[in-house]
C-alpha cells in the first residue's frame, strides 16, 4: 500500500485518490468476508464487483508513488524502502502467530500451530493458518527489487524492458504456463504465481507517473470522467475485455486470481476517474477529515484477517444469539475495528510502530 506524502497545505493532495484507497481497502475486506451478494445493482452491487480489483489498484498506486524514488535511486534509498516494506510484513506475522498460538485451542481446536507457519508467513506472506493476504507485501518487495535492478542495468532502455516483461507476463497468464506452481506448497505457489500477475500492474503504475499521464488527463477532466464511466460500464455489463481474450484461453482459469487484461483495465479506469474528479476545491477541513479516514489503509489491510477471525468467533460463539457472519455488516464492523486498532498503534511515539499502520 503506497504511502502518499502528507502536505499540510494540501496543495498537492489528491482527495479522489485517497478516497479510492479507502474504498479499495474496504473492498479487500468484502473480498475475504462477504460470501453472498444479495444484489447486482446500486452501491452494494458496485462494492461487490470492485472486490476483485482492489489489489490491482493498490499495486498500480504503489508504483505510481514510487516512480520518483526509483528514478533517483541510490543504495541507501533502496535499503530504506525495503526496510519500510519488511517491517509491517514481519511484525504482523509475529502478531498473528502469537495471537493464534495463544488462542489456538479456541480458534483452531486440535491444531498445533508450528514455528514453520510463522516462517512461511515472514518469507512468503501466505501462511495458510495466519494471514495469506500478505503475499501482496512480498510481491511488492520483489517487484521493487526487480525494478531497481532493471533501472540500474538498463537505464536508457528501462521502459522498453518493462514493456517486454509486461507482454511476457500477460502471455504467461493467458497460456497458463505458471499452473505447474499449483503442485508446490500453497504458501509458496500463490505468492510466486501472483508475481507474474502483479508485474503488469506495477509497470502500469510506473508508466503513469513517468509520463505524467494522470496530470495530463486532469486537464481534460470532463472527457476523462465520461470515458472512464463508459469504460467501466462496458467492462462490467458487456464484458468487452473478456470477449477480446484469445480463443479458448480464460485467464481466470489459468492463473492465481488476478490474471488477464480485465484486472488492469478496470483498475486503471478507477484510478483515472478518481484522480481527475474536481475535489480540490473542497474546504480544507473536509480534506483533513478525508485524510484521517484514509491514512491507515496499510494497517487495515494487514490486520483485517485477524480481526475478522476473532469477530467471527464472537458472533458465532459469544454473542448468545448466533449472529450471522460473512455479511456486509460484518465487513463494516471489521473495517471500523481495524481503523480503531490502527489509530491506537499510530499513537505510540515510535517510528517503527507507525510503520505497521501508515
Amino acid at each position: 500500500m503506497a504511502k502518499e506524502k502528507y502536505y499540510k497545505s494540501y496543495a498537492n493532495y489528491n482527495v479522489g485518490i485517497s478516497m479510492l484507497k479507502m474504498i479499495m481497502c474496504f473492498s479487500v475486506i468484502v473480498a475475504h468476508l462477504w460470501k453472498v451478494n444479495t444484489t447486482n445493482s446500486g452501491v452494494l452491487g458496485w462494492i461487490y464487483y470492485l472486490r476483485e480489483y482492489a489489489v490491482p489498484v493498490f499495486m498500480i498506486l504503489a508504483f505510481y508513488f514510487s516512480e520518483k524514488f526509483l528514478s533517483d535511486l541510490s543504495g541507501e534509498k533502496l535499503l530504506n524502502r525495503i526496510i519500510r516494506l519488511v517491517v509491517p510484513l514481519w511484525s504482523w506475522a509475529v502478531i498473528y502467530w502469537v495471537v493464534y498460538k495463544l488462542l489456538q485451542e479456541t480458534l483452531y481446536p486440535g491444531f498445533n500451530l508450528q514455528i514453520q507457519d510463522l516462517l512461511w508467513q515472514m518469507t512468503t506472506g501466505n501462511s495458510v493458518y495466519l494471514n495469506g493476504a500478505m503475499w501482496f507485501q512480498v510481491d511488492l518487495i520483489l517487484l521493487t527489487l526487480l525494478f531497481a535492478l532493471i533501472i540500474f542495468v538498463a537505464q536508457k532502455f528501462k521502459n522498453h524492458v518493462f514493456v517486454l516483461l509486461t507482454v511476457g507476463c500477460l502471455y504467461i497468464q493467458y497460456t497458463g504456463i505458471t499452473l505447474f506452481m499449483y503442485k508446490w506448497k500453497a504458501e509458496l505457489s500463490g505468492t510466486c504465481g501472483r508475481f507474474f500477475e502483479m508485474l503488469p500492474m506495477a509497470v502500469a503504475g510506473y508508466m503513469l507517473a513517468n509520463y505524467g499521464l494522470l496530470n495530463k488527463a486532469k486537464k481534460n477532466w470532463i472527457t476523462t470522467i465520461i470515458v472512464c464511466l463508459a469504460g467501466l460500464k462496458l467492462v462490467r455489463y458487456y464484458d468487452v475485455i473478456s470477449k477480446l481474450n484469445f480463443e479458448g484461453l480464460d485467464p481466470g482459469k489459468q492463473a492465481f486470481d488476478y490474471a488477464g487484461l480485465n484486472r488492469v483495465t478496470v483498475a486503471l479506469l478507477m484510478i483515472f476517474l478518481c484522480f481527475v474528479l474536481p475535489l480540490d476545491k473542497l474546504p480544507r477541513a473536509l480534506k483533513v477529515i478525508i485524510e484521517w479516514l484514509t491514512k491507515y489503509t496499510l494497517g487495515i489491510y494487514c490486520s483485517h484477517m485477524l480481526v475478522a477471525r476473532l469477530l467471527d468467533y464472537f458472533l458465532t460463539h459469544k454473542s448468545g444469539v448466533g449472529l450471522e457472519t460473512d455479511t456486509i455488516g460484518e465487513c463494516i464492523a471489521t473495517y471500523i475495528i481495524c481503523y480503531f486498532i490502527c489509530f491506537l498503534i499510530a499513537r505510540v511515539p515510535c517510528k517503527w510502530t507507525k510503520m505497521l499502520v501508515e
